[in-house]
């Protein structure tokens, strides 16, 4: 019993420390690095910027596997100790795993459709200021972003919220 109250805590604590860590850098790149990057001179402004990209892709990919294990572990614990969740509980976990869904989906169109754009210009060692179609890119991968900092605040709160229950 005692290693299972244990386990239980464990998942918690380490499905919200992976939850804020993600969101945390997701904020950090969005409102420091990446104005800094474009403060940069011209041919070191890219390269920092798809240097740090692919830093916070690889916490990104991290965070998510982490936050999966952990999350079907807290599912287990909270359903095995026999309390009924009551519906506001399931259905505020609905809305939860549809919003982290949604991150992911979000997350791979940066990984997988913008983020190969941006290595390949910062390969070609792009010299001037970021030309046109890679500033396209960029906003996108950055709208992206901030769409996944706030789905990433909204779904704290809401284990937070989760948690007390």
């Amino acid at each position: 019993m005692i290693e299972s109250h244990f386990f239980s805590l464990a998942s918690l604590w380490l499905h919200l420390i992976a939850a804020t860590v993600w969101t945390g850098a997701l904020a950090f790149f969005l409102f420091a690095f990446l104005p800094a990057a474009r403060a940069l001179p011209p041919g070191g402004s890219l390269r920092a910027f798809e240097r740090g990209r692919r830093a916070l892709q690889t916490l990104s990919w991290t965070a998510i596997q982490l936050l999966l294990v952990t999350g079907a572990l807290n599912f287990y614990f909270r359903f095995t100790a026999g309390a009924d969740p009551g519906g506001f509980y399931i259905g505020t976990l609905g809305i939860k795993l549809l919003l982290f869904g949604a991150m992911i989906f979000h997350h791979s169109l940066q990984a997988f459709k913008y983020g190969p754009q941006i290595a390949a210009a910062a390969e070609c060692g792009a010299e001037d200021a970021w030309p046109e179609p890679l500033a396209d890119t960029i906003a996108r991968w950055s709208a992206l972003l901030k769409i996944n900092t706030g789905i990433g605040v909204v779904n704290i709160l809401l284990g937070l919220l989760l948690s007390g229950r």
